[in-house]
């Protein structure tokens, strides 16, 4: 993949009509080319407001003010991706249709109890579109239809691969115990403009990818109260799990001791949490995780067979990447 160090708050900024057969539309700003299928700079902001949880326009100032483009780059990668994986799954005649997608979001939005313009709304408080939603699912029945295709024994979890992860993991299923967590919070006020919210949670996805990348939560702290002066490090002694906020308790049970999750959010705001150590409870019975746990163990194996299926498709695929 090529990319200029140009700053990335250039791209799109005049409106091209590009007349070549391959782009039969209008194009806003190419910001890479994927198989001679372009990547605009409409679909970049789009993917920022869905993956922020932001208003496109908001998404659109953080993207012409980001001068690291690196950044940026992030973004185009997880387009690019979809690319390849929407052109291999045409050539092999496996395609999602638009039927396909309709379905999915009916049963969504029935099995939530919605009509219409309820689910329209609810997207809307959540900064998306319906629109962006359907390009969401699209993009998760895509990848689920290539790794079926080309990985499906790899990612087939049998009962005793069931038993011996639920073993290897059991102190994460511990009820009645208490944890002791390191965490990072990024408040997010209630009455915080679209911009404001958009750049806290932009800041607490840099600081998660600060920590996995081997920077330690200080360090982290100290870069995101740049952006988040108000940003907290939260430490101390053992609480009840019970105690926590359910999304926390909701992470935490995805980490054995001493991993560190990913940025989530909660109503409050932004975390980031480390499982330094647990103690008491009791293990909850296998049967009652047995289909949480199955789930779970296919989504990891998923990931690393849809990590490799890119990198294949990525080693013979022409990509230019315009920065």
């Amino acid at each position: 993949m090529r990319a200029s160090g140009k700053r990335a708050a250039a791209i799109g900024l005049s409106l091209l009509l590009c007349s070549s057969p391959a782009y039969p539309r209008v194009i806003d700003g190419v910001v890479a080319v994927v198989n001679e299928e372009p990547v605009t700079f409409s679909e970049v902001r789009e993917a920022v407001a869905q993956g922020m949880g932001v208003p496109v326009g908001d998404a659109d100032a953080l993207l012409r003010e980001e001068h690291d483009s690196r950044t940026v780059l992030r973004w185009i990668e997880d387009l690019v991706e979809s690319v390849l994986v929407r052109k291999e799954l045409e050539k092999e005649g496996q395609a999602i249709t638009k039927a396909e997608i309709d379905r999915a979001v009916e049963s969504v939005r029935t099995a939530n109890k919605l009509d219409e313009k309820q689910f329209a709304d609810l997207l809307a408080k959540d900064g998306t579109t319906l629109a962006a939603y359907r390009r969401r699912l699209q993009w998760q029945m895509e990848r689920g239809a290539i790794v079926r295709a080309r990985k499906y024994k790899e990612v087939t979890v049998t009962d005793v691969e069931l038993r011996e992860y639920y073993r290897k993991n059991m102190e994460r299923f511990l009820k009645g115990g208490q944890v002791r967590l390191e965490t990072l919070f990024f408040p997010i006020p209630a009455d915080a403009a679209g911009e404001q919210a958009a750049k806290i949670r932009n800041a607490a996805q840099q600081a998660s990818e600060a920590v996995r990348s081997g920077r330690t939560f200080d360090e982290a702290y100290g870069i995101a109260r740049a952006t988040v002066p108000d940003a907290k490090l939260l430490g101390g002694d053992f609480v009840p799990e019970s105690d926590l906020l359910p999304e926390v308790q909701r992470e935490i049970r995805r980490l054995r001791t001493g991993e560190t999750s990913a940025a989530f959010f909660a109503e409050s705001g932004a975390y980031i949490v480390r499982v330094d150590a647990r103690r008491g409870g009791t293990p909850e019975e296998f049967s009652k995780v047995r289909e949480s746990l199955g789930e779970e163990l296919t989504d990891r194996r998923s990931e690393k067979a849809y990590a490799d299926i890119l990198s294949d498709l990525k080693k013979s695929a022409s990509i230019d990447v315009r920065l």
